[in-house]
């Protein structure tokens, strides 16, 4: 097992993580695995050579420990090399962390290239019946193929310009508050273009929500706004999925928070107490139909599907693709070359799984 100053650390290291599908982080574990630590270590392979260079990202104001300056990384030409998979961190726990995208994504698809091909199952109400069959006949089928048109990954980051010299004198931690700010706008941009997705398809055909409008569809008795028999007709008609996840806007949300429950007659609770009629009569529907849905706020709901609360079952509607390798950011470049423009991207794509089935729409104004 190798410690961290056996590892020689060099920029051909980034080539032979980019050609082993690694990131930086992952290929110094591998050569200085934590396992072999013990249970009492708490760094992991990369924070062992922060520490073997002596650099602070972070500050304590309790012990009176303060972060470095970036200038730090590059006091020696092995140093060096830990800066831009330290921006790659930043970007990568930020995505994660300060992300609303996991109540919208069902699964994850690591892809080389940055073409996908989904798949889908063809499973029509008539072919998702288990129908009963007679002996020797043959049982009904649905079908797993690929769809005919590809899905196209996009990149997604912002770039921060500075000089060279300003990022050098620049504290770790500031830097790294920046970086956090950049990955979290970048979320929000990747959730707004998964919305997209969930709502008009993923450019293969029959690929967009269900949509059901308010009035015509679900006999709703409140003019712009949302009645709770409207409301409870619509959940309804996700069975056998659930709706789990609504994502919209503030208008749109705020439907939902002010919805009026009904309140049972004064002269029908009156009749009932003249009749001896027991009071604590509960109902409790045998399907998960009614359970606990999470409100997700994206304001450019409002402005890109006004009147529409978009409902997923996020086990089944989506499905996040992504390249491997393409979140290590352009922050090399920066280094070697020293650039003005420092910046931190990833490339990532969404395909439908279940449209219409998992996704369905409720257009409140109509």
């Amino acid at each position: 097992m190798a410690r961290p100053a056996d590892i020689a650390l060099s920029f051909d290291l980034f080539k032979k993580a980019r050609r082993d599908k690694l990131t930086l982080s992952q290929l110094l574990e591998k050569e200085d695995p934590s396992s072999e630590y013990g249970a009492n270590e708490k760094l992991d392979a990369f924070e062992r050579q922060l520490k073997r260079f002596d650099i602070k990202t972070k500050s304590n104001d309790k012990f009176g420990i303060y972060a470095d300056t970036v200038d730090k990384f590059y006091l020696t030409e092995e140093s060096k090399v830990l800066f831009p998979e330290y921006i790659s961190r930043v970007a990568r726990e930020a995505m994660v962390n300060e992300s609303i995208l996991p109540w919208l994504i069902a699964i994850t698809t690591p892809i080389d290239g940055t073409t996908y091909e989904p798949f889908y199952v063809d499973d029509q109400p008539t072919k998702q019946s288990k129908k009963r069959v007679t002996e020797a006949s043959e049982l009904p089928r649905c079908k797993i193929t690929g769809r005919s048109t590809s899905i196209k990954l996009y990149k997604y980051g912002r770039a921060i310009e500075a000089s060279y010299e300003a990022i050098r004198r620049m504290k770790v931690d500031m830097l790294a508050l920046h970086v956090r700010r950049i990955a979290m706008q970048g979320n929000l941009d990747k959730a707004t273009e998964a919305l997209a997705v969930i709502v008009d398809g993923d450019g293969n055909a029959n690929t967009a929500a269900q949509n059901y409008r308010l009035n015509a569809d679900l006999d709703g008795v409140v003019a712009n706004g949302l009645d709770y028999t409207s409301w409870m007709k619509w959940l309804m008609n996700f069975y056998p999925y659930n709706c789990k996840v609504i994502i919209g806007g503030q208008d749109e949300l705020l439907n939902i928070l002010t919805l009026q429950m009904p309140n049972i007659n004064p002269l029908t609770l009156l009749a009932m107490l003249q009749s001896g009629q027991p009071l604590d009569i509960r109902v409790k529907l045998a399907q998960d139909i009614f359970n606990t849905v999470t409100l997700v706020y994206l304001p450019d709901a409002s402005t890109d599907y006004a009147n529409k609360l978009i409902g997923i079952d996020n086990r089944y509607a989506l499905e996040y693709v992504t390249e491997i390798g393409s979140d290590i950011s352009e922050s090399e470049r920066f280094v070697l070359n020293q650039t003005s423009v420092l910046t931190v991207s990833e490339n990532n794509g969404f395909a439908t799984m279940f449209p219409r089935l998992a996704t369905k729409t409720l257009q409140l104004n109509a």
